[in-house]
């Protein structure tokens, strides 16, 4: 039996909030309404804390993991595989590992006085501060109502807009009305997975920046196909799962833009390695967004203000996703251009009122 491994964690804090959204967002994975998130706190033994979260959603509509599961594998696996033997032992749950990861990277960056931005930027260039925003508009219940959306998005300095969409023909139409008021708007579409051949014939004549996931995840030869017919390029999402699944999809010809968020792909390290990676074979890069509270919206951000990012961020402020948010506020310029956070560790600190508010339930591991 392996003797246990000493290191610099002293305790580990799961909590779990339920925190409604400004507004809800609808796409082909469903509605959310609410988040319902993950947050690990570390503290290591000197008494430095820093924080992560699992940003899955609640039910595993995005990818294979969701929130009650990844407290489990949290509670069951990551937390004593720590303990044990310093890392963990388990295949997949990149978002558990996530939250856990970036909870003791952000704990060991406050305790030496550093900032999560600038470690990365001393590895993949001089980072930025601000960022220009693609905002994200959800699947609306009428043409008006989406319009209304996109320019209130506009007026708050969004530099590109884009559309959750299915094949259903109001959706189609949604993005029609939106490429008619704005002939010059910089415009895009998400599928998340679930276009065909005559909804890709009908978007590709609007001169879209890019259609984002248009085949399901999984069926990389289906991206390739539509990839080669389209005249806008593809941008891949949940295809995207490492190193390997890009290098796979570059080989077939599945899309010319990537989709880094730093949840579904395990860490930040791995989702600036991997982003680094892309554009030395010639891809665009974003960060994009999983509805996150201001803990992991200031993670991704590190990651997002990389020049390896070539493309707008789809993380915003704060106050378009949670108001309050569970942190100090994530904030934008007077541009509209989002501010990564300037304080030590991944920027942000969690507000404890607000915390006590949202949580539902919560549970402190010792070695």
């Amino acid at each position: 039996m392996n003797a246990r491994v000493e290191f610099d964690v002293a305790e580990v804090e799961l909590v779990r909030v339920q925190v409604p959204l400004v507004a809800a967002l609808s796409s082909a994975h469903g509605t959310e309404l609410i988040r319902d998130l993950v947050l690990v706190r570390v503290t290591l033994n000197d008494g430095s804390t820093g924080w992560g979260e699992c940003s899955a959603l609640a039910r595993p509509t995005y990818t294979s993991e969701y929130t009650a599961a990844a407290w489990s594998m949290l509670r069951d696996e990551l937390i004593p595989g720590l303990w044990a033997t310093g890392e963990h032992e388990v295949v997949g749950h990149p978002m558990a590992v996530h939250a856990l990861g970036t909870a003791r990277l952000d704990a060991s960056l406050r305790q030496r006085g550093r900032r999560l931005v600038e470690e990365l930027g001393q590895r993949y260039g001089r980072p930025s501060e601000h960022l220009p925003v693609t905002a994200v508009v959800g699947r609306a219940a009428s043409i008006d109502a989406a319009l209304g959306v996109v320019e209130a998005r506009l007026n708050e300095g969004a530099v590109l807009i884009k559309v959750k969409v299915t094949p259903h023909p109001a959706d189609l139409e949604v993005v029609m009305a939106v490429r008619a008021m704005w002939p010059n708007l910089a415009l895009a579409v998400d599928g998340n997975g679930t276009l065909d051949h005559r909804s890709l014939s009908i978007l590709d004549g609007l001169g879209l920046a890019y259609v984002e996931q248009p085949a399901p995840a999984e069926d990389l030869l289906a991206s390739a196909a539509m990839a080669k017919r389209l005249g806008a390029p593809v941008a891949l999402d949940e295809s995207i799962t490492s190193i390997a699944a890009l290098e796979l999809a570059l080989t077939v010809g599945a899309g010319q833009v990537i989709n880094v968020k730093p949840a579904r792909l395990g860490g930040v390290h791995v989702a600036a390695g991997l982003a680094q990676v892309a554009v030395d074979a010639g891809c665009a890069v974003f960060v994009g967004g999983m509805l996150e509270s201001g803990v992991g919206r200031a993670a991704a951000l590190a990651v997002a203000a990389l020049p390896v990012c070539t493309l707008p961020t789809d993380l915003g402020p704060s106050s378009r996703y949670l108001d309050p948010d569970l942190t100090t506020a994530v904030v934008a310029d007077d541009r509209g251009w989002v501010v990564v956070p300037p304080g030590l560790g991944i920027g942000v600190d969690v507000v404890a009122d607000r915390l006590e508010q949202t949580a539902v339930d919560r549970l402190v591991l010792r070695p």
